[in-house]
């Protein structure tokens, strides 16, 4: 009995060896005063960098590191004066961009991100503190969307709490932020827009608040050439031995030769008809778990709702033809659109039945897709409806809604632009489509993986797409 009320009373924990003095007697730091002394302190960025107790995030500016490897220099922050009061708010930006020179928006280590770009800004604009300058979650960052390394966009949203002059904001109507905005796209690279700039409130979370998304994809019609292998080897190219070079897999020379072969190609109706068919199959809510990757067949991660996927009337840009393509959703996986992209011009050019595309949804296949190129794709629009009514009850704070016209609305549809003439100039440039095409039909060998290979497949392969184009042009509709 006695060993076993010893035991019990080694257990309380009011009879547990003081370890701070043991501790204390071997010369370590008590827990407490380690937690303590590992507390951030001030940090002054052009002074000594040893000061600073924890580092900033990799992929920041404030990370000497990530500035010395792109010769980036940290410009003063503006000094507004101890005299000068400043205001803690909660904020909502537009942003537009290229994504042709960053690594892709969210803040990554080693690489040069459109939000480590925007938080540099906001550091020297004076619209955050050097406290919380690399440490995104200090200042409750948050964006709408991660798009991929070269995925521009005219419409990411992103909210975060900001530093703002009080003798800045109008007496009339502390919301007009636009001296603000305009101070914001002073400190950004061209490339890199502000489109508005909007007070929220608190608990304000772009990433789980946006309702829905719309991105555009930009399909150059040379893409629905019928014949890409007989192209090919009537300019004499060859049309093996380049797997090493899958990325780039054709010389310049080889790209203009092509070019000037299809860049007048227009697409016919009943194409476009199919294409709108293929893509209108994406709509509702699908297993997408071959349209990404990291999933397996049956997990619930890959459902996702489209709510449309619509092919839009061609346009001519420099004598080149181009689709626009829109598709609206609540959230995509990584590369989801792409894939989805691919597979609707294999099927809309005749490389593929529709049926392939029924068997990459079903939910227990595995298909392996290609992938379009991101050159073509951009945000176009982002949507907060559940935010714009939960906050009805404060009339003082502006809705999330750039459909309004207004100042807003111009900047966003300029950029629009912007972006589908920055798609076809380069593509002029770098024929990055003409490369996939060629990846496509010589490197990726789709008809191995869409299973169509042997047994009298390519004859039933040709059939089925000439019964659905012949079908499809007589019963839908393209929609405007």
């Amino acid at each position: 009995m006695e060993d076993g009320d010893d035991d019990k009373k080694r257990s309380r924990p009011d009879t547990q060896p003081d370890r701070n003095k043991n501790n204390r007697r071997k010369g370590k730091k008590p827990r407490k005063e380690v937690a303590k002394s590992n507390t951030r302190r001030g940090f002054d960025f052009d002074a000594n960098v040893d000061e600073r107790d924890r580092a900033p995030h990799a992929g920041s500016f404030a990370n000497p590191n990530l500035r010395e490897q792109y010769g980036v220099s940290l410009e003063p922050r503006i000094d507004y004066g101890e005299d000068q009061k400043t205001l803690k708010r909660k904020v909502a930006f537009l942003l537009g961009f290229l994504g042709t020179n960053y690594g892709g928006f969210q803040v990554n280590a080693d690489q040069r991100t459109i939000q480590a770009e925007v938080e540099r800004a906001l550091y020297r604009a004076g619209m955050l503190t050097t406290m919380n300058f690399g440490l995104p979650h200090k200042y409750s960052w948050s964006s709408s969307a991660r798009t991929d390394k070269g995925v521009h966009a005219c419409a990411q949203v992103c909210s975060c709490k900001v530093e703002l002059l009080e003798s800045d904001l109008k007496e009339d109507n502390s919301n007009d932020l636009e001296i603000f905005r305009e101070r914001l796209e002073s400190y950004l690279p061209p490339d890199i827009r502000v489109m508005d700039l909007l007070r929220t409130t608190r608990n304000m979370c772009a990433k789980t608040q946006r309702d829905r998304v719309r991105y555009q994809y930009m399909v150059p019609s040379f893409m629905l050439y019928p014949d890409w292998k007989q192209l090919l080897e009537d300019q004499e190219i060859p049309l093996e031995g380049r797997k090493e070079m899958a990325k780039a897999p054709l010389s310049a020379e080889e790209v203009k030769k092509i070019k000037d072969q299809v860049e007048g190609y227009r697409s016919t109706k009943e194409q476009r008809a199919l294409l709108q068919s293929a893509l209108a199959r994406y709509e509702g809510t699908n297993p997408f778990h071959n349209f990404t990757k990291g999933l397996k067949p049956g997990q619930p991660q890959a459902n996702r709702f489209i709510e449309y996927f619509r092919v839009q009337d061609p346009v001519v840009f420099e004598g080149v033809e181009w689709i626009p393509t829109q598709v609206l959703g609540q959230s995509f996986l990584l590369n989801q659109i792409r894939k989805m992209i691919s597979m609707a011009i294999d099927i809309a050019r005749g490389a593929t039945p529709l049926d392939t595309l029924e068997k990459a949804l079903a939910r227990n296949e595995t298909v392996r897709i290609g992938i379009a190129p991101a050159q073509g794709l951009f945000l176009e629009m982002s949507y907060f409806g559940g935010y714009n009514r939960r906050k009805a009850q404060n009339q003082d704070l502006p809705d999330l809604d750039w459909s309004q016209e207004g100042p807003a609305k111009e900047r966003w549809a300029a950029f629009r632009d912007t972006i589908r003439q920055h798609i076809v100039e380069e593509e002029k440039e770098q024929g990055n489509f003409i490369q996939y095409m060629y990846i496509q039909e010589c490197i990726f060998d789709y008809r191995t993986f869409y299973n169509l290979e042997g047994n009298g497949a390519e004859d039933e392969k040709e059939k089925a797409v000439t019964n659905d184009m012949a079908e499809t042009s007589a019963a839908e509709k393209v929609p405007e």
